[in-house]
């Protein structure tokens, strides 16, 4: 079989070079103007009709806004800008709902949507802090600070420099040096939101880390920034584990009830867009492929991210699969005897760990159980994969011993073995044989559950694909990167557990290695 393992991954590999350029090819075979099927639609109002779906964010006020006031419309909820844009240029969706100025940028990057007539609803952005007396006294400095830059017309500058131009400029203030006089901010915020949040070079920059950095040093705070899903900045604050969050996130009387918003500091509406397919680059194919390829890996150094992931990635699986592997061994051993008390809270244990999914299970554990612990994402991850892991070793360390037929037991006790003795040189090397096939599909899937770590803070594999799609708006480069490390660092693990089951089974043994230290010359 190893023999035809190159051939087999050469085939692999030009399947996915196909795969890249198939949208491109598809593409690129079409040219000049294209007529545009959505030209009789100028205000959002025109989209009332149930033959439309309209693209919004969730966690956002898109969904409601536009359910009230298009309301024969079907409603398709995305995670990212990036995706409901990705989504309309597939036709999946024939409008999108989101903030005016996150349109604007993206048609400075190139894009191609056409923005319809009318404010849909005007709203205020404005920054959220827990409802504690902590969270009011930064709350109010926050505030003054608003007045003062606002004043002065430091706001003005600032939203001149983010807001209208292509969103690359520099930070004026390096909030990762700054000296914490008073304290350490943490602040919650999603990287996937330019021009107001985005990873530039490894770090997030935008909009509203310029206002609190120049905030945090006036006011002698150090700034700790915490990238993770939209949805989840205000679980953050609520909860503690964030001091603040900003990433351009609407002020509502809903919210007003879980958080303490500031005062506004940018005030815009949301607006109804759709795809413009005579505004798009006139590139050649090659043109596109190599602009694509540049933009995913060579700028920015993004390609950096891309490897920090991984390192995320493999941190917690290799930790979580080594201490979940310990602990349900640990478990087993402890139930083994039918202790009927060990064996009733195992069941229970188990059975929800089961039901829950994954994601479930991290949010409960970053924000209920470690809610005020001062404990990273990663290490909430750890936790999660651990029990869930462990819970998978159980089960399958159960099935495999008890395929060991119950006379090898009753044998070596007749020879005057003891119990551990006979279980560790006996029973467990021959349930290994069926142990370890199902041990290597569980390591694939805790690989593969790891990609929603993302959900707390945590910078993995996926969550650095995703930042790399809301910069560069292209989805085939960055989501095709991640499935082929995804399935290189599978496939490592495969080949792993592979070499661990030839050397315990006889039968894929070599003939020298299961004769080693065996005088067969007596």
């Amino acid at each position: 079989m190893m023999q035809h393992r190159p051939k087999h991954m050469r085939y692999f590999i030009l399947l996915l070079i196909f795969l890249m350029m198939l949208p491109f090819v598809l593409t690129g075979c079409s040219s000049g103007a294209v007529e545009d099927p959505h030209a009789d639609i100028r205000s959002y109002k025109d989209l009332n009709d149930p033959s439309y779906t309209i693209g919004v964010l969730s966690g956002t006020i898109d969904g409601p806004v536009t359910e009230k006031l298009i309301p024969k419309a079907k409603t398709s909820y995305y995670s990212t800008l990036v995706d409901m844009i990705i989504a309309l240029e597939a036709g999946k969706v024939d409008a999108l709902v989101d903030d005016d100025v996150a349109f604007i940028y993206y048609n400075t990057q190139g894009g191609s949507l056409r923005i319809l007539d009318d404010f849909m609803e005007p709203f205020g952005f404005g920054y959220v802090f827990p409802k504690t007396d902590e969270g009011r006294i930064l709350r109010n400095q926050v505030n003054d600070f608003i007045k003062k830059i606002t004043e002065d017309g430091t706001l003005d500058e600032i939203g001149k420099i983010w807001l209208t131009e292509d969103g690359s400029a520099e930070m004026a203030v390096n909030y990762s040096s700054l000296p914490a006089e008073n304290g350490t901010v943490t602040m919650a915020t999603c990287g996937t939101s330019p021009p107001f949040s985005f990873v530039e070079s490894g770090i997030v920059i935008g909009y509203d880390i310029d206002v609190i950095s120049r905030f945090c040093k006036e006011y002698g705070y150090s700034l700790e920034v915490r990238d993770m899903s939209f949805d989840g900045i205000i679980p953050s604050v609520s909860t503690g584990k964030c001091d603040m969050g900003g990433s351009s996130i609407t002020i509502t009387d809903e919210r007003k009830e879980s958080v303490e918003f500031s005062e506004p500091y940018y005030f815009g509406g949301l607006v109804a867009t759709v795809l413009d397919p005579n505004a798009g680059s006139g590139d050649g194919f090659f043109d596109r492929l190599k602009s694509s390829f540049t933009k995913t890996f060579i700028k920015e150094g993004r390609y950096k991210l891309f490897l920090s992931g991984i390192l995320t990635t493999l941190l917690i699986t290799v930790l979580s699969a080594l201490f979940g592997t310990l602990l349900g061994f640990a478990v087993y051993m402890v139930c083994r005897e039918g202790n009927r008390f060990a064996n009733i809270i195992t069941k229970i244990c188990i059975r929800l760990l089961q039901m829950l999914p994954a994601v479930v299970l991290l949010m409960l554990l970053y924000y209920l159980v470690f809610g005020s612990a001062p404990v990273t994402g990663v290490f909430v991850s750890i936790v999660a994969f651990t029990l869930t892991f462990a819970a998978s070793v159980f089960g399958m360390l159960k099935s495999s011993i008890s395929a060991i037929d119950r006379g090898q037991t009753e044998a070596a006790y007749a020879l005057g073995y003891g119990n551990l003795h006979t279980f560790f040189s006996m029973i467990l090397p021959q349930a290994m044989v069926y142990f370890l096939p199902s041990y290597k599909s569980e390591l694939v899937s805790l690989i593969k559950a790891t990609a929603v770590v993302g959900y707390i803070a945590v910078q993995d594999l996926t969550r650095m694909g995703d930042l790399v799609r809301s910069r560069t708006y292209e989805a085939f480069f960055p989501l095709i990167a991640v499935a082929v490390i995804y399935i290189a660092l599978a496939w490592i693990l495969i080949i792993l557990v592979d070499r661990i089951e030839i050397k315990i089974d006889p039968k894929r043994r070599k003939r020298e290695d299961i004769l080693k230290g065996v005088k067969i010359d007596d």
